[in-house]
């Protein structure tokens, strides 16, 4: 349930201007003290069951990528920072929108995402889609 992270955090690695894809572990307002930004921050949300049975189950993946960016110009109004996410969301959004991680995954398709949070000139905007998998029962 948890392979296609790396797939993800492969497939938004060269947008421009990033310099750098982490795994969520390392995300939040703490986390990202001292990292190079703008950075994505990739990992696994939870899941929900689709449908299920004795032998198989759909399961849909929720997976958020949080973009990072910093910019203390005007840091209350907070719009220089989001001047500097606009182009790398719009981006990092493009690249997983009906994109299929590996053959076992369903094409990725957005949700609805938690609120973006703004403090002292970093902005961190998330993004959220959801693919699904299909887990056969071991016999």
């Amino acid at each position: 349930m948890l392979d296609a992270e790396s797939h993800i955090r492969a497939r938004l690695a060269d947008i421009t201007g990033v310099a750098g894809v982490h795994g969520l572990a390392d995300f939040g307002q703490d986390g990202i003290a001292g990292r190079r930004l703008p950075a994505l921050f990739v990992g696994a949300d939870g899941y929900r069951v689709l449908d299920a049975s004795s032998a198989r189950c759909r399961v849909a993946v929720r997976w958020l990528v949080v973009v990072a960016v910093s910019n203390a110009a005007r840091v209350r109004e907070g719009d220089a920072a989001r001047a500097d996410a606009s182009a790398i969301v719009r981006e990092a959004f493009a690249r997983l929108l009906g994109w299929q991680p590996t053959p076992a995954w369903q094409p990725m398709q957005p949700v609805s995402a938690p609120r973006p949070d703004y403090a002292a000139g970093t902005l961190l905007w998330p993004l959220a889609f959801e693919t699904v998998e299909i887990i056969e029962r071991t016999p």
